[in-house]
């Protein structure tokens, strides 16, 4: 018994300090891993800032993913950003505003320590 229990322990202190993401690896772009490792190093430096409390999404929209940042303190809503690095923009008279009604298989990328799921958040 004591066997098992050290070897879960240890297996537990192993898995916490490697390095993943909430989707494989692949499927995350390189523009995404470097604001992640951003977000990291300022969450490292001083953990009070607002960015201890984000985190990045995936969502599906047109047979497309995109990603968006969000933050329960940031009062802006989030700024859908395509695998390959451009702003979905969306205006009032543009087809994108169908964006956020039609978006559709929510998956978080990364969640920074304090972040906290709003209630009703599609």
């Amino acid at each position: 018994m004591k066997k098992l229990m050290l070897m879960f322990f240890f297996s537990l202190i192993f898995f916490s300090c490697e390095k993943d993401y909430l989707i494989p690896d692949k499927e995350v772009p390189e523009w995404l891993k470097t604001k992640i490792n951003q977000d990291e190093q300022i969450i490292k430096d001083s953990p009070q800032l607002m960015n201890s409390y984000g985190a990045w999404l995936r969502y599906d929209w047109q047979n497309e993913y995109y990603f968006e940042y969000h933050n329960v303190l940031s009062s802006s809503l989030p700024q859908p950003i395509s695998t390959k690095g451009d702003t979905l923009h969306i205006y009032a008279t543009d087809i994108n505003t169908d964006y956020y009604k039609e978006k559709c298989c929510k998956q978080y990328v990364w969640k920074a320590s304090e972040y906290k799921d709003l209630p009703g958040m599609k």
